[in-house]
């Protein structure tokens, strides 16, 4: 009996660190593994998301109608608007012309498909300036015009802008990841 106890002891003595270690690295491996973090500004979701370790963009989105949710996307210096619905049936691939209407000023432009969503980069920089002080992006297609209500956009859009500094730089500034490799 007194040999029985004593292994007993000494596998306890060895099994429950690794259970504390486990239970304590547990958190810190979920958080590890995420992804992304979000905020709310008024309708708009602000989230920054990561490749790894590696910082990857920033985005707002808000659903609107009929399913559909617009996303606003900024990694760098690049913008780009993306559509989505589950209830769309498109031909990935495909380039779709529609006519994006915000106040006076309107731009012809085509979205790439894939198959429940449509995209676009914003290369017009007074029609990006434009999203900050407009009520409404209206994306006129053949079948039907999705608008996107703008409010509290100008302050999504300064949110936007700062989660991409932030993010991006404290990638750069980290002294324990080493710098991107640059070909």
């Amino acid at each position: 009996m007194i040999a029985t106890t004593k292994h007993a002891c000494a596998r306890t003595r060895t099994v429950a660190p690794m259970i504390i270690a486990a239970c304590v690295s547990l958190p810190a491996a979920a958080l590890g593994a995420q992804e992304g973090s979000s905020e709310r500004i008024g309708p708009w979701e602000i989230e920054a998301t990561f490749k790894g370790d590696a910082f990857d963009r920033c985005s707002i989105n808000r659903k609107l109608d009929d399913d559909i949710v617009a996303t606003f996307v900024r990694s760098g210096e690049r913008l780009s608007l993306e559509l989505e619905s589950p209830n769309w049936k498109l031909e990935r691939g495909q380039d779709y012309p529609v006519t994006m209407k915000l106040g006076p000023l309107s731009i012809d432009a085509e979205l790439a498909a894939e198959p429940n969503s449509v995209s676009m980069d914003i290369e017009d920089k007074k029609f990006e300036a434009g999203l900050r002080g407009a009520k409404a992006l209206n994306v006129v297609a053949a079948g039907a015009t999705i608008k996107v209500p703008l409010d509290k956009s100008a302050d999504a859009f300064d949110r936007l802008a700062e989660c991409v500094e932030k993010n991006d730089k404290s990638v750069r500034t980290n002294p324990f990841v080493a710098p991107a490799r640059r070909p």
